[in-house]
């Protein structure tokens, strides 16, 4: 599916806690078929500065050419995102990129959120209920403190959810990656094979995710985030080293999130 340059208008403004919110935008038709960890260049109509447009992974594709979209702020960009008011114009190009493996009833998906990377992960939960595979997948989902643990209700009504949080507000006390290994251990007892790991959140997080992938072995896709101003490989802004042992890496020892990704086997990548 190739990508499309339009514009959208802002519907609506969610808040869900502190610069956290989400945008449901109108007008956009043209993602009608886009897949869960392909994302989307967007540009508010703010002028020139910030000049470069921002990368967002998609919450959800809804009726009516209507897409969501979920952001922290964390920067000039995004600040202005959060100020936008109904009837905000943005211009958006995309589906881009690589999107995770579709579900599939022949394998167990454990979907590891951390943060607002819990975007793709959602949506992949969504596509999974819709293909009626939701017993075959989870949602493990990590962040600093319970008021960091958005859309929860969205989590628990598509599939099994468990949470965990720094600071023990809810859930496991501690990393993510707490339920996820004992999620992976209770699984290897029934005897059943690995089940696949599909992540998207801070890179520190997706790495240590990894490393139980590979003590466990468990195949793991992650989502990584790029600093990209174009979105399709032409920058070259977004660049990540490829393990040695990707295939290619000896002539082509960097991979691009936009173009390459964002959706890549996590032994391909350089941690």
């Amino acid at each position: 599916m190739s990508a499309s340059a339009f514009t959208a208008t802002l519907i609506e403004r969610i808040e869900l806690g502190p610069h956290v919110f989400v945008l449901r935008l109108g007008g956009c038709e043209a993602l009608a078929g886009t897949q869960p960890g392909q994302f989307v260049m967007m540009r508010g109509d703010w002028g020139r500065d910030p000049l470069l447009p921002r990368a967002f992974s998609l919450l959800a594709v809804l009726p009516g050419g209507e897409v969501t979209v979920l952001i922290k702020a964390a920067g000039r960009g995004t600040a202005l995102c959060e100020r936008a008011a109904p009837g905000a114009r943005f211009s958006v190009l995309g589906p881009l990129g690589r999107a995770f493996p579709a579900p599939s009833a022949d394998r167990h998906d454990l979907l590891v959120a951390g943060g607002v990377g819990l975007a793709p992960i959602l949506m992949q939960a969504d596509a999974a209920a819709l293909a009626g595979h939701a017993a075959r997948c989870e949602i493990v989902y990590g962040a600093r403190t319970v008021a960091d643990l958005v859309l929860r209700d969205a989590c628990e009504a598509r599939t099994r959810t468990h949470y965990s949080t720094d600071d023990g507000s809810l859930g496991t006390p501690g990393r993510v990656t707490e339920p996820l290994a004992a999620r992976l251990r209770a699984i290897a007892a029934t005897g059943a094979p690995p089940p696949t790991l599909l992540v998207c959140g801070p890179n520190p997080m997706m790495a240590a995710v990894r490393t139980l992938a590979r003590e466990h072995g468990a195949p793991c896709w992650v989502s990584l985030e790029g600093e990209m101003a174009c979105g399709y490989g032409v920058c070259l802004g977004c660049a990540v080293a490829a393990a040695p042992g990707a295939p290619g890496a000896a002539e082509r020892p960097y991979r691009y999130v936009c173009k390459d990704g964002p959706v890549f086997p996590a032994e391909h990548v350089e941690w």
